[in-house]
């Protein structure tokens, strides 16, 4: 099986396959472009040794999104910091509401599950809510569980393990050809 991460392109409702990598200090700068991103991706928060960035762009390398990851627990789980999507994809920023890109969020979590597995954290990710409609739709959609958070009055936070995080990441696995 291989993992095969894709979003979908709103105009026409296509499937588009999805590259992630390491990301790169140009990805990182491009965020600042215009519009810029919500996030300043080369912040000290950011910068930390210990956080790992990942860059998602579709096939003609256009950057759609970023995502910071860290190992946490002692290797019990993947913590996803931050997951951005570029502002054209990005309902909070373009100035429509409308999404260039469906699915951005779904493709990093289940990045974000198969990062765990591949650094021994069986697949269990950790992640906070930054709205009540994003902790609605992680509850609803993906089946997260809510854990306590990591600071009093803080984000609500969710936990995706066990079956649930298998039924988000199996979603992009294919068989190899």
């Amino acid at each position: 099986m291989q993992f095969v991460p894709y979003v979908i392109r709103r105009s026409n409702a296509e499937k588009i396959t999805v590259e992630i990598t390491p990301a790169t200090q140009q990805n990182l700068a491009a965020t600042k472009g215009n519009p810029p991103w919500q996030t300043d991706w080369e912040s000290d928060y950011l910068a930390n040794p210990n956080v790992d960035k990942f860059a998602m762009k579709i096939p003609n390398g256009e950057l759609i999104a970023l995502g910071a990851y860290q190992i946490a627990g002692n290797k019990a789980y993947v913590y996803i910091l931050y997951l951005e999507s570029a502002p054209q994809s990005n309902p909070t920023i373009t100035a429509s509401g409308q999404r260039e890109y469906y699915g951005i969020g779904e493709a990093m979590i289940a990045f974000g599950i198969r990062y765990s597995i591949d650094n021994g954290c069986r697949g269990v990710v950790v992640f906070d809510a930054k709205t009540d409609e994003l902790a609605w739709h992680y509850a609803k959609d993906f089946r997260a569980k809510q854990i306590p958070s990591g600071a009093s009055g803080g984000p609500k936070r969710f936990m995706l393990a066990d079956e649930d995080a298998w039924n988000l990441f199996s979603k992009y696995l294919t068989e190899e050809e």
